[in-house]
Parts: C-alpha cells; sequence; structure tokens
C-alpha cells in the first residue's frame, strides 16, 4: 500500500513540476526572437521538467545571452522576467569639410546632428544608414555596427565654385547641374560655392531674353563666368505687305513691314499670314551689331490648292486632269519651277498611259479577233450550229501554224481540198476544207472544215474549229425526155437525220481525224 501510494505521489506531484518565465530585451517584454533552452533543448513557459540540476539558457541575436543553474523538485519553478541586455557597438562619423547635416537611420535609433564635422556615438548593433548633406551635394553611406567594435565612416568631398556676372545690370541666373536637377538662382552678380565638379548649365535672364552656357567647375578653384548679352536687328518684309508676323510660340510682333530690335544672336522662327495665302514660316538669324533683312514672298491659297491637286492626280493616275491643275497653278504663280516640272511630267505620264491604252485595246482586240472571225465564218453557214465547237492552243507561231495545218489536210490517208483561204484580220488565218467520199447516185458523205487561226498573243495561238458531217443523198427528177439527179447534203445531226451508231461514228471520226492534223501540223512547225 505504501508503494502504491508513493507511485500515485510522484504521478500527482510530477505533474505540477512545471517551469515558468517571460523575456524581454533590453526592457522590452516583446521579443519574440528570444530563444530559452534548458540543457540545450528549446523550451517554451509552461512545458514539465524532470527533477534533477538544469542549466536554464536565453539567447537572442542582438543581446547578450543569460544562464542560471538549478536544482528541480517536485512543484512550479518560477524564473519571472529573464532580462537581456541589447548588444551595443561605436559609430564613428566624420564630414571634411563639415557638414550642414548629418543623419543617422536605423531601426532603433535615429539622430540628425547639423553642422557637424565629426561624432562618436555608442548605438546597439544593426546596419545604420548616414547622410551627409552639403548645400549642393549629398550622400549616403551604409555602416553595419558590431557588438563591442567600432565602425568607421568618412564624408570628404570635393569641391569648387563660381563667381557670375553679366555685362548688363538687373540680370537674375539659374544654376543647373548637367542632369538638368535645379542648383542654386538669384539676381546678377553671385557667388555660388561648396559645388561638386563638373558640369553646370546657366541660364541667364535679361529682360525677356535667355543666354544659355555651359561650365566645368574645379575642385578647389572659384570660376569666373561673365553673360554676356549680345544684341542685335531684325528687318522683315514680305510680298505682299500688310503679313502678320508671329513668334514661334504664336506671340504677336507686328505686321510687314516690321521691324524689331533688341535681340540675342540666335535663329529666329517666325510665322506670317495673310487672307487668302498659305501661312509661311520664316527664319531669321540675328547676329550681333547688324540688322538682318529678309524678304517673303507668300504663296497664295488658290497656287497651292491647284499644285495639290496636280500631285493628287498624279498619284491617282489621273494625268489629263493633273495638266489642267499645273495649268491653274500657273495661272496663280506664272512661271513657277515646280508647276512647270509638274506639268511636264505630267504630260508625259499622259502620253505614255494613252500609249499603254491603245496597247490594251489592241491586246484586248487581238485576243478578241479569232473569236469574232470564227463565229462570223460560222454564221454565214447555216448548218454551223449544229455541229461542236474545238479549241486548241500553242506557243507557236500563228502564220507558221496556218501553212503547216493547210499541208498537213492535203496530207494522206485523208486528203482534204482547201476550198478557202484568207487572213480576214491581222495576224487571224481562215481555212475552210472540203473531203467528199461518193457512191454516185447511191449517195457518200461531205466533211466540211471550218477553221481560224490566231495569234492572241506573242506567244499564244488559238485555233478553233468545227467539223461539218454531210450524208449525200442523190433523187432523180424527170423533166420531160429527160431525167435530172437533184443532189442534197444533210447535216448528221438529230434535228435532221434519224442518227444511227454508222453516223454516230462518223461524226467522232470526223472530229478526230482534224484534231490528229492539227496537233500533227503544231508538232512540225519548230
Amino acid at each position: 500500500m505504501l508503494i502504491l501510494y508513493g507511485i500515485h505521489y510522484h504521478q500527482r506531484m510530477i505533474e505540477l513540476t512545471r517551469i515558468t518565465f517571460s523575456t524581454a530585451l533590453e526592457g522590452r517584454t516583446f521579443a519574440p526572437d528570444v530563444t530559452v533552452s534548458l540543457d540545450g533543448r528549446t523550451i517554451i513557459s509552461g512545458e514539465k521538467i524532470s527533477l534533477g540540476n538544469h542549466v536554464l539558457r536565453a539567447t537572442h541575436s542582438k543581446g547578450d545571452p543569460v544562464a542560471t543553474k538549478f536544482f528541480a523538485w517536485y512543484g512550479p519553478h518560477d524564473f519571472g522576467q529573464i532580462q537581456l541586455k541589447r548588444t551595443k557597438g561605436m559609430l564613428s562619423v566624420k564630414a571634411d569639410p563639415r557638414a550642414e547635416s548629418i543623419s543617422i537611420s536605423g531601426p532603433e535609433f535615429s539622430a540628425t546632428l547639423k553642422n557637424c564635422s565629426a561624432t562618436n556615438l555608442t548605438v546597439p548593433t544593426d546596419t545604420y544608414t548616414v547622410k551627409a548633406t552639403y548645400p549642393h551635394w549629398s550622400q549616403s553611406q551604409d555602416a553595419p555596427v558590431a557588438n563591442n567594435l567600432a565602425s568607421a565612416i568618412m564624408f570628404a568631398p570635393q569641391f569648387g565654385g563660381l563667381n557670375l556676372t553679366c555685362n548688363h545690370s538687373g540680370a537674375a541666373f539659374q544654376l543647373r547641374s548637367a542632369d538638368g536637377e535645379a542648383v542654386d538662382g538669384g539676381n546678377l552678380p553671385a557667388t555660388v560655392t561648396d559645388l561638386p565638379p563638373g558640369s553646370y548649365q546657366i541660364t541667364t535672364s535679361y529682360h525677356k531674353l535667355q543666354l544659355h552656357q555651359s561650365m566645368m567647375v574645379e575642385t578647389g578653384k572659384t570660376n569666373e563666368q561673365e553673360a554676356v548679352f549680345k544684341l542685335g536687328a531684325a528687318r522683315l518684309e514680305s510680298i505682299p505687305p500688310g503679313a502678320t508676323v508671329r513668334d514661334a510660340d504664336g506671340g504677336y510682333l507686328g505686321e510687314t513691314p516690321l521691324s524689331l530690335s533688341d535681340i540675342t544672336p540666335h535663329v529666329m522662327r517666325l510665322s506670317l499670314s495673310l487672307a487668302e495665302y498659305q501661312t509661311t514660316p520664316a527664319e531669321m538669324e540675328i547676329i550681333e551689331n547688324q540688322i538682318t533683312t529678309n524678304r517673303i514672298n507668300l504663296v497664295s491659297l488658290r497656287y497651292l490648292s491647284a499644285i495639290k491637286n496636280a500631285h493628287d492626280f498624279m498619284a491617282s493616275g489621273n494625268y489629263a486632269d493633273a495638266v489642267q491643275a499645273t495649268r491653274e497653278a500657273l495661272t496663280a504663280k506664272a512661271d513657277d519651277a515646280d508647276a512647270v516640272e509638274l506639268q511636264n511630267q505630267a504630260n508625259t505620264r499622259l502620253s505614255a498611259q494613252r500609249q499603254r491604252e491603245d496597247e490594251e485595246r489592241e491586246r484586248v482586240a487581238r485576243l478578241k479577233r479569232p473569236r469574232e472571225v470564227f463565229d462570223g465564218i460560222c454564221s454565214k453557214q447555216p448548218d454551223a450550229s449544229l455541229f461542236s465547237e474545238h479549241e486548241i492552243k500553242t506557243s507557236k507561231n500563228a502564220r507558221e501554224i496556218k501553212a503547216a495545218i493547210v499541208k498537213s489536210l492535203q496530207a494522206e490517208p485523208t486528203v482534204f481540198q482547201i476550198f478557202y483561204e484568207d487572213s480576214p484580220q491581222t495576224n487571224v488565218y481562215q481555212v475552210s476544207a472540203r473531203h467528199e467520199f461518193s457512191l454516185g447516185i447511191l449517195g457518200g458523205s461531205v466533211r466540211v472544215i471550218l477553221l481560224i487561226i490566231g495569234q492572241t498573243k506573242d506567244d499564244e495561238t488559238q485555233i478553233l474549229f468545227k467539223v461539218l458531217e454531210y450524208q449525200t443523198q442523190h433523187t432523180v427528177v424527170a423533166e420531160g425526155l429527160k431525167f435530172r439527179d437533184d443532189k442534197q447534203l444533210i447535216p448528221l445531226h438529230p434535228s435532221r437525220i434519224q442518227m444511227t451508231d454508222i453516223l454516230q461514228s462518223q461524226v467522232q471520226e470526223g472530229t478526230r481525224i482534224v484534231t490528229e492534223k492539227v496537233q500533227q501540223a503544231i508538232q512540225q512547225v519548230q
């Protein structure tokens, strides 16, 4: 019973044997980065611990560690608040020459020192941004501060100066760095010190005039810079007179003839406007102690409209209207070189266009001629519409093809009689041929060829033909004591005769024979 009681007592008391604590870093109770370990094992407040000797340790990346030994017996062990001290180091800052201000910025410490040349500060360990500020220059450096160590920052800028004057009293200046940042400004004369070496832009203003100058600042020197306003004059005339003159910003200056004085040497950009005339830009180079004169010939809107129309017509290929438009332009501005040149171009292109149109009409007519001639001869043959039309094209010369076809039609085994041969149109040749097979009074057959050979292109010849097939019928007619043979040609077509297989074959055979003779003729031409 005593053993069981002892075991039960131990279990109850060991459950109450726990460690409690809180942490603070340099008085700040909210320190989540503090690590607490017991015998090398990380623990949290409220955990159970075993009986016996222990070592409790608290650490932080920015604080001095704290450790303590203790013996644990039954019951709670409250260590209260474990205080860690913040680690610190030394930050040394120097500025030569003396800075207007030095600012030090870090997560837990910040300070700004005015008119400072040097300082030594004990600060919490961290990385600080140190910035030295001068009238026209500033620089920042990062300074890491470690525990019980010194970190040194040095600012040693090199400066120069400018002594600014002007040859006219009452002038003002604006000083800018090479990248356009404003540095200083005010009335002249003036001396600007503590300038970093480099290039500067100086804008000197005198009344409404401005002078832009570049200046190099050298270390340890005060450079002299004088703004000299060199003034000139201008006289502007126009033909016709009375034009309104405005400056580049649209400001009204007067009407022509116009005289202007007290102008700095530069290129003046002006505009002249007059009713019914184009607004015309003008440039005048003003030279010191001189009067610059410029006379402007204004261009009428009528001329501009006509010359624009001429260009538009030229661009669209309407050269006839382009010629007319150039005539209107020359009426508005006689002997204008541009209009004369444009008129010559329009006339040249108009002639070329008309020539191309003639050539195109000829090309189209050339393409149509063989068909027109063929349709013409077929219309004169009443039976031609009953038979099929055939077409063959070749790249060989029409005249040579025609001669070869005539020769081929007259060749064995089927010899055709050429009964018509002509050239009714340029490069178009007509051939009509006939082949007759007679059985005397018993009948026979007649085969007629209507054929056209036309040169449709330089490299193309069109051959159109029809093969008309007839059956010959004889009818004996008595005329008193005499008899007359009344011969008739009946087209082999269903509308005229009862077509048999033999007659159908005759029609097909005729087409085949003529087609072969035409193809043979084409092959014979080189």
